[in-house]
């Protein structure tokens, strides 16, 4: 047992490991500064505790597990759109509150992704989705939350950025797409031979207070600004909303 676990003055030690399913989960110690203080009834009562906190600690580790897979999209590991929403109703409280200066989205969407499925297949068309997730979540980092929306469609929530910083960051994730090629690994005809494909992406930026009353229009302007000022634009551009 290691000295840093134990009381300087201890003089009795009971030590039961915490198994469940042949693993040791843990170890529970008790000590006191008497001499031969435990009977053998105590530390039996002790290993009948051990296997109850085995139980509760499997049961903590699924719980925690199965939560974790509700909120993230199964194929790019990015929190997914349920999570989201829930997220930026919370985020958008704290705004409310006071508790937030700015509260940012970025929306995404991949331009002519179809033609990528149509000409690639459907499996690299994933390979794309996951590779552009892992540069989303590597580029925003802890600047902010990254999530799939759905299909090609892909978010960031920002609290406490501004609108022109979040443009500024919309920018960066646009050239993080375009300017480097997406590797395919798996062809259509079924060869493995890597191929070199470039995308390019439309981004909307809303912010609030300015943008937006609420969650919902939060998103809706976003996403207006995506469709009107990015797509219908030429597409491979950031737009932020204008009222």
């Amino acid at each position: 047992i290691a000295k840093e676990f134990l009381p300087e003055d201890a003089e009795s030690l009971i030590c039961v490991p915490i198994v469940r399913s042949n693993e040791v989960l843990g170890i529970l110690l008790l000590s006191s500064a008497k001499k031969r203080s435990y009977e053998k009834s105590q530390l039996m009562i002790v290993d009948i505790l051990c296997s109850h906190f085995a139980i509760a600690i499997e049961n903590a580790k699924h719980y925690e597990e199965t939560k974790a897979k509700s909120e993230r999209c199964a194929l790019t590991k990015l929190f997914n759109y349920r999570y989201m929403e829930a997220k930026l109703n919370e985020e958008f409280s704290r705004l409310q509150n006071g508790e937030r200066e700015f509260l940012s989205l970025i929306i995404l969407d991949i331009d002519y992704f179809k033609k990528v499925n149509d000409t690639y297949g459907h499996q690299s068309g994933n390979e794309i989705l996951c590779e552009l997730a892992g540069r989303l979540a590597n580029l925003i980092d802890e600047a902010g939350i990254a999530a799939r929306y759905g299909g090609e469609e892909f978010v960031v929530l920002m609290p406490d950025t501004s609108k022109e910083d979040t443009l500024a960051w919309a920018e960066l994730i646009r050239q993080t797409i375009a300017n480097r090629p997406f590797i395919l690994k798996q062809n259509i005809d079924g060869s493995s031979s890597s191929t070199k494909v470039y995308i390019t992406a439309s981004i909307g930026v809303a912010a609030a207070p300015e943008d937006a009353d609420d969650s919902l229009a939060l998103i809706r302007h976003a996403d207006r600004a995506l469709y009107v000022g990015a797509k219908r634009a030429g597409r491979n551009r950031v737009a932020e909303y204008v009222k």
